[in-house]
């Protein structure tokens, strides 16, 4: 399991910062190998996150990138989420789902929202779920490392969900979900589950316990980060991950996810299909051992041109940032990524109006007429699309 291996890998992330940059010509031998599909060493993907402090290296890895095409790199997926509740038992202190009261979807309330993403025209949809007490029953301690839950009232929208899917003529379901025991995993899938998605927040244990104080079902890192494999040993085919940018150092953040992406390509045959980019904005920015790690613009972009090169999951733009900036992105360094336009970040607001407050602002964008814009540039914008497609969107070694 990753969570027995981490403290190795961090022996050697955490070395980045603390030696001086490589030079422009080896900085750009290691991204001309990592394009040709050659995984790098965990000390060369030190070395190269190391580099990219460096203004000239920098300058070489935004163009580099600009140049290099990943597959498909005229078309867009479209991925809206549909969130079914935000009632958590979490303490997660940059999340607004602690602080306030949140709200689950009825049954008949969640076929009305996912019939309104069916009806614009989707087909690979987003199912996502705070820690709902009532949806995930556990059973034994929060803070045990083998967690179990009963999951029978998350199976029913999972399976209405599937079958409303299929009467349209087939699609692809992804969950943003707590990390489950292996069976109830095994459950999802039968149910329908087709992509496991896991923000994996920050991988420093430190920052981790700092960030949720409380004893609960997240304080027990090690849980979510072997969730992955429970997956993958359930039978799910494909898994999305990501860390959330500004909660800790980005650049070791970076190499402790390619790092267990080839962890996990290596001992499951399976790596990310799909890397998320969530950057964290709002208040909670100004906080005192938050605020050193806040990721500008600059290093943001920086970061995606990286995440461009390095891995072989396509790239999900999220409407935590301006559409302008993620179409900026797209026209400089191609498109071949999956995009969110529309999107409520709370039960409901789709087809009904939210009752509670979002988990984070978005920017929403009239959906029609943003494609439209889209397509008049060039780009082919796909809302019909299912596991088979995502795979076309992969990287080839």
């Amino acid at each position: 399991m990753f969570s027995q291996v981490i403290e190795s890998v961090l022996s050697r992330t955490e070395e980045i910062g603390r030696f001086d940059p490589s030079g422009r010509s080896r900085t750009g031998r290691l991204l001309e190998k990592s394009a040709r599909g050659e995984r790098l060493s965990p000390d060369e993907i030190v070395e190269l996150m190391n580099a990219s402090r460096d203004e000239k290296n920098r300058a070489l890895i935004l163009d580099f990138s600009a140049r290099y095409r990943r597959p498909r790199s005229g078309d867009i997926l479209l991925l809206p989420p549909l969130y079914f509740s935000s009632i958590c038992e979490n303490t997660c202190l940059y999340c607004d789902f602690s602080r306030h009261r949140g709200d689950c979807l009825s049954p008949e309330e969640f076929l009305e929202e996912f019939e309104a993403l069916l009806d614009s025209g989707y087909r690979s949809i987003e199912l996502v779920s705070s820690q709902d007490p009532d949806l995930y029953v556990r059973q034994g301690l929060p803070e045990s490392p083998d967690q179990e839950y009963d999951i029978e009232r998350v199976l029913e929208y999972f399976a209405a969900a599937r079958r409303m899917l299929d009467e349209r003529g087939g699609g692809m379901l992804t969950s943003n979900i707590p990390p489950l025991d292996r069976k109830s995993f095994r459950r999802l899938k039968s149910a329908g589950l087709d992509c496991y998605l896991s923000w994996l927040e920050t991988f420093h244990p430190g920052q981790y316990r700092l960030l949720h104080p409380q004893p609960g079902p997240k304080s027990t890192q090690a849980f979510r980060l072997d969730a992955f494999e429970r997956a993958v040993g359930a039978g799910i085919g494909r898994l999305a991950g990501a860390f959330l940018k500004g909660l800790y150092d980005w650049r070791k953040e970076e190499a402790v996810l390619y790092c267990l992406d080839t962890y996990l390509k290596r001992e499951t045959g399976r790596g990310f299909s799909i890397i998320g980019t969530p950057r964290l904005k709002g208040n909670f920015c100004r906080e005192p051992f938050i605020r050193p790690y806040v990721v500008s613009d600059r290093d943001y972009e920086l970061n995606i041109a990286l995440d461009r090169i390095l891995f072989d999951g396509v790239l999900w733009l999220q409407t935590r940032e301006d559409y302008l900036f993620n179409k900026r992105l797209i026209d400089r360094y191609g498109a071949g990524v999956i995009l969110t336009i529309d999107c409520s970040t709370a039960p409901g607001g789709y087809r009904n109006r939210p009752k509670a407050r979002a988990q984070f602002p978005v920017h929403r964008r009239r959906l029609a007429e943003t494609v439209a814009g889209l397509e008049g540039d060039g780009y082919r914008v796909i809302f019909d699309w299912d596991g088979d497609t995502l795979d076309d969107f992969q990287r080839r070694n």
